[in-house]
Order: structure tokens, then C-alpha cells, then sequence
């Protein structure tokens, strides 16, 4: 086993991807083109289209951020702690944070969101993290 550290202070900035305050860490690399990463990312942060050839989770665990959908008709959708987003290969897109917030990154050839853990409101009605009083 080896142990991996994801503060703040372990990681770089980002200067690719029009990347404003983010800070940025690769954690692991998988079979053929997986990797996770973490990113911190300060307040008013925002990277436009960081992954294109990928699938793409962006799992939130500290924090908001808006993800500007740029597929179709474009739209914000915002997710705090404890959601996530699902991206597809050559879907563009930009995400941001007006308050700051830590992402995890997963990447690889092809993700697709297991049925359980699509949000429905009946399934996450009511669903807080411990965190979420600061929040508010």
C-alpha cells in the first residue's frame, strides 16, 4: 500500500486549460488512460474545458461549483459536497467556484454513472454533510 496526500499545500498550480485559481494534483494513474487527480480550487476559480478526451467525473467534497455546460442550449448547473457530474468524451464544458471547494478529477476512455448513485429527488431529499452548516 502507498499512502497519497492531497492538501492544499501538495498541490501546483494549474497554468493550462485558461486555468484561473486552481490548484492542481495528480494522484493516480489506472490501466490505458485513467487518472485521478484532485483540485483545490480558490474562490472565483475557474478552468475552461480541462478534459475533452476523456470521460470525466467531477466529484465535489468541500465547497460549490458551477459546471457551464456548453453541449446544446448551454446551462449552469450547480452541485455542492457530496454530488458530482458525469462528463462524456468531447462534451465541452467549464467549471468554476465563486466560493472555493475541493474536486476529485477521475478520467478515463469511459465512465458511466452506476444507477444507484444518479441523484433523484426521492433519493437525496433532505441529504446534508456534516460541513454543510458552515456552508450556509
Amino acid at each position: 500500500m502507498q499512502i497519497v496526500h492531497f492538501t492544499q499545500g501538495a498541490c501546483d498550480a494549474l497554468r493550462t486549460h485558461d486555468a484561473k485559481g486552481v490548484h492542481f494534483l495528480p494522484l493516480a494513474d489506472g490501466q490505458g488512460d485513467t487518472h485521478v487527480a484532485c483540485a483545490y480550487l480558490d474562490p472565483g476559480a475557474e478552468i475552461q474545458a480541462p478534459s475533452l478526451t476523456h470521460a470525466a467525473a467531477l466529484l465535489v467534497v468541500h465547497g460549490r461549483v458551477t459546471i457551464v455546460s456548453e453541449r446544446g442550449n448551454p446551462r449552469n448547473i450547480n452541485i455542492a459536497a457530496g454530488m458530482g457530474a458525469i462528463v462524456e468524451p468531447q462534451e465541452p464544458y467549464t467549471f468554476r467556484s465563486d466560493t472555493g471547494a475541493i474536486v476529485l478529477l477521475i478520467e478515463s476512455d469511459e465512465l458511466t454513472p452506476h444507477a444507484r448513485g444518479i441523484s433523484s429527488p426521492e433519493r437525496i431529499a433532505g441529504q446534508t454533510w456534516p460541513s454543510d452548516a458552515v456552508l450556509t
